[in-house]
């Protein structure tokens, strides 16, 4: 009779250390990179405030807000009046008089224009250039959302936007969903919003209505223009036919 040895499992080598430092070092590397990544742009989301939005951001604060702000809601409901009226009618509204409406009007009157979360617009205007700044989220975790829109009167109550930056602190973002978002925002409000294309570029077409009052009095916006501080307008109410 054969003797059978009992049969023992031959034991694997433990994997050298070196085998194991290699991928975890790689990894500790890559993650470490990721971070580093999310990091920076955190911060450059979360801390970056245009300079312009700084400067503007206590606007409720200085001398003179509150009669700044009742002075342009004064011109607005002139304006309205005057351009239902038949003959010629003009208005400068100042970059300060909307900074102090919007610092100080805005949140105690109709905090509701504002969507959810967004809070402290405030306005730069310049050579055909508006600047918006508005703060989006809560505490740390919030952002400076800017654009920059070039305003032109293309024609006779036809006003021709072009954003000429956008971003979110410090990070751009893209334009073309932009525009088809302020279009959209522009439409219940009665205006004709369209988007073309203009060299190589996207262009936002708003048409104002001309009917206005009970008896369709036809206004026209004749001139249009965004001066460094103040934005100018002339027209012409007309009697309806």
């Amino acid at each position: 009779m054969e003797s059978t040895l009992p049969m023992h499992d031959v034991p694997s080598k433990p994997p050298r250390p070196g085998r194991l430092r290699r991928p975890v070092l790689v990894a500790t590397a890559v993650a470490g990179l990721v971070a580093a990544v999310l990091g920076g742009l955190l911060v450059a989301v979360t801390a970056t405030t245009p300079a312009f939005y700084r400067a503007r951001l206590d606007a409720g604060a200085t001398a003179g807000a509150e009669q700044a702000a009742r002075r342009l809601i004064t011109k607005v409901v002139g304006l309205q009046a005057a351009a239902k009226r038949a003959g010629p009618w003009e208005a400068a509204i100042t970059e300060n008089e909307l900074n102090a409406w919007l610092a100080l009007d805005l949140p105690r009157n109709h905090a509701g224009l504002l969507p959810t979360g967004v809070t402290a617009p405030r306005i730069e205007l310049s050579d055909h250039l508006v600047w918006l700044g508005v703060r989006v989220g809560v505490g740390p975790l919030s952002a400076v959302v800017s654009c920059g829109l070039e305003i032109r009167l293309r024609e006779a109550n036809q006003v021709e936007c072009t954003v000429a930056d956008a971003r979110v602190g410090a990070v751009p973002v893209p334009r073309g969903p932009l525009l088809h978002a302020l279009a959209a925002r522009l439409e219940p409000l009665g205006l004709m919003a369209e988007i073309r294309r203009g060299d190589g570029r996207s262009v936002l077409v708003v048409t104002l209505p001309a009917g206005i009052g009970p008896a369709a009095r036809r206004c026209t916006i004749e001139a249009l223009a965004v001066a460094p501080g103040e934005l100018l307008m002339a027209g012409e109410t007309k009697e309806g036919r």
